[in-house]
């Protein structure tokens, strides 16, 4: 699957994603709203009944104290002679249970003139801009001024949202799942192209490395062949020499490729025996084809640890070495410049390879001890290798009880630091 395609595949996802958020959240804010117009119609309804009650009640009364005695009610102007405000909230209570709505409510008798609050019940305040108000005129049980009763309901929007809490719940449960799903999908899809292009990487480098050795072993066994006995013995040996050490490079390839995947399978066992590391690495490091190299290799060593002697398999720590140094001299300049270091910290020997080569990027760090995992060269292949190096060498230290660090600036160079314990390596 090409870049192209899981871009294509990204964004259109991502559009459906972001689709189908917009689109939940539309329904869910229509939902509340469709709540709360069903909860203002109650509430309408609430103070319908309530007004028409209070008229019936002022009615009655008007009728029992006879025309008389409401002339001079008229006349007082007096709206709280008027309007039993005990009465009026015994009538709130009973509709707005009746209407099943909450019943941790406050109102307030407010002269419409200059909204001024005359009365209040719950809530105290001066201003009832801030609030939701649900109004009703009292010009039906006074009519000397004009008033109106505001009724608030506090917490009608968490009532609300609490109603709807099962469905709200359910909808962010699905909508997490799915981010979640799409956001798994995306990184498998982008995981798998990468194992993809390492798997290539590696197939690749494989053929390259074999075929290479194969081609020089089969043009000199073919001048063998064909030479009869008209070659000489030096030529033969020199031939002979040839195709013993390709061979030996094709089955050390081989090799490799077998012993990681023994790793994997947990065969790898240590043969331990003590160790003095700071003679160690300048052998192992001496005995390395430096000489033998087209270009000049500088190594500066600093082995300065007090303490070196450790328990460690020194078949597996010579790899190590070989390859963090063959590592250096692959990725360094025309003239490689190795600086080997040495140093005790607590109860660790640590022994660092540092060279002067193209460094890694921030980017690809993070991916350096993977299997199979080079560093990106395009489409050159100058660079021989499986990919297979560092993770031994970090499978190989782990295995030790140790660690491995890696400090690296593009353009600068790289710094692999090893700690491996003083103490003794259980087997």
């Amino acid at each position: 699957m090409g870049k192209r395609t899981i871009s294509a595949i990204i964004i259109f996802a991502s559009l459906s994603l972001g689709g189908l958020i917009t689109t939940q959240t539309f329904w869910v804010k229509k939902a509340v709203n469709l709540a709360e117009e069903q909860h203002d119609h109650r509430v309408d309804l609430a103070l319908d009944d309530v007004l028409a009650e209070l008229t019936d009640t002022i009615g009655a009364a008007g009728k029992r104290r006879g025309p008389e005695s409401q002339g001079r009610l008229d006349r007082k102007n007096d709206f709280f002679a008027a309007v039993d405000t005990a009465k009026l909230h015994r009538l709130l209570i009973k509709y707005i249970n009746y209407h099943s709505l909450d019943n941790r409510f406050s109102y307030y008798i407010v002269k419409t003139s200059n909204d001024s609050v005359i009365f209040s019940y719950g809530k105290k305040t001066d201003n009832l801009s801030g609030l939701k108000v649900h109004k009703a005129c009292l010009h039906c049980v006074y009519k000397d001024d004009y008033y109106h009763l505001a009724l608030c309901f506090p917490y009608q929007t968490k009532q609300t949202l609490a109603g709807m809490s099962a469905w709200l719940g359910l909808s962010s449960v699905f909508l997490i799942i799915i981010i979640f799903s799409f956001y798994y999908t995306i990184t498998t899809m982008i995981k798998q192209k990468k194992i993809s292009e390492i798997r290539d990487d590696l197939i690749n480098n494989i053929t390259h490395e074999l075929k290479t050795p194969i081609a020089t072993i089969s043009l000199a066994s073919e001048v063998i062949l064909n030479s009869g006995d008209k070659i000489s013995k030096e030529r033969n040996l020199k031939y002979a020499r040839i195709i013993y050490e390709e061979n030996s490079r094709m089955r050390s390839q081989v090799d490799k490729v077998l012993q990681m995947a023994a790793m994997d399978r947990g065969e790898l066992s240590l043969d331990t025996s003590s160790m003095k590391m700071n003679e160690f690495i300048r052998k192992i490091v001496d005995n390395l084809c430096l000489e033998h190299c087209e270009t000049t290799v500088k190594v500066d060593y600093h082995l300065d640890a007090s303490h070196d002697e450790l328990m460690a398999d020194p078949v597996q720590i010579a790899n190590v070495i070989t390859n963090l140094v063959n590592n250096s001299l692959k990725y360094s300049s025309d003239e490689p410049h190795i600086t080997i270091r040495s140093s005790t910290e607590k109860n660790d020997y640590v022994f660092s390879v540092e060279d002067r080569g193209i460094g890694i990027s921030r980017e690809n760090i993070k991916y350096i001890f993977d299997k199979f995992y080079r560093v990106p060269t395009g489409n050159v292949h100058n660079v021989k290798g499986f990919g297979l190096g560092l993770y031994y060498v970090k499978t190989i230290i782990e295995a030790h009880k140790g660690k491995i660090l890696i400090d690296s600036e593009l353009g600068k160079g790289t710094r692999f630091d090893v700690f491996l314990p003083l103490n003794r390596v259980n087997d």
